[in-house]
């Protein structure tokens, strides 16, 4: 697949950051595409950006850490368009805290975002993809699950789980001609970024003090592996890295 045009896609955390760039960039291809987060209307201006360079569009609220509405979402999408073609897992929650100060319920929160949102979703489709023996799943992970840090406890053992969830998944797919990927898209400028850094102690303790690179960086390399899902990389952590990733994907020449 090295085009998405008609193809159907859907991308979850699409309101901002990673996702709203990644949505735009895909949107030149012409897809059906399905944008989804908390609300619909946080993703107007993606979806009007999208519409303009030609991709027909969907927009979806739900909570992905909500089993049963991301079974229904599915669901919803396959009665309408068949199938679904591609399926990027992006939405997440980077909420920062010691082991001592952060309550049980906070902790289990993250991971409700983290792991179990993109866990609802392949559950969910998975059915119809293994029927057409065939879809492409994108998991956005991070470097962090390999290191480790203060304050990032909920972070850094939920995006280590949502990687070992993903290549047992490729594991369990043996046979069949569905993709998954775990994609760390590396250090980058997002809400998120923004809201962990107006806090000086968790500014401190990250591993740099800007705030990473632009979003459509990796969006360009999410973008590409949604195009092209590639046979070498599948079931694999992938990151962006010079001469590696980045060149594949075109951001270096």
């Amino acid at each position: 697949m090295t085009n998405l045009k008609d193809k159907v896609v859907v991308v979850t955390g699409a309101s901002r950051g990673i996702g709203a760039a990644s949505s735009k960039l895909i949107a030149a291809d012409k897809p059906k595409l399905i944008l989804c987060a908390q609300s619909a209307e946080a993703i107007h201006e993606t979806k009007i950006s999208a519409e303009s360079l030609g991709a027909k569009v969907e927009t979806y609220g739900f909570d992905v850490s909500d089993a049963k509405a991301s079974k229904n979402l599915v669901d919803t999408i396959i009665e309408q368009h068949g199938h679904i073609d591609v399926l990027i897992n992006n939405a997440g929650s980077g909420k920062m805290g010691s082991v001592e100060d952060m309550t049980p319920d906070v902790f289990q929160d993250v991971h409700k975002i983290n792991v179990m949102g993109p866990y609802n979703m392949i559950h969910a489709v998975l059915p119809s993809m293994i029927e057409s023996d065939c879809g492409t799943i994108i998991n956005l992970t991070s470097a962090r699950a390999f290191i480790p840090g203060r304050y990032y406890a909920a972070y850094c053992s939920s995006k280590a789980a949502l990687i070992s969830m993903t290549q047992c998944l490729n594991i369990d797919l043996e046979g069949t001609k569905i993709k998954i990927y775990a994609f760390s898209p590396g250090f980058t400028d997002t809400d998120m970024v923004r809201d962990m850094y107006s806090n000086k102690e968790f500014k401190a303790s990250a591993l740099t003090t800007t705030n990473g690179q632009a979003p459509e960086r990796p969006a360009k390399v999410l973008s590409w592996l949604a195009r092209n899902a590639p046979d070498d990389l599948v079931g694999k952590h992938v990151q962006i890295q010079f001469n590696d990733i980045s060149l594949r994907a075109g951001l270096e020449n």
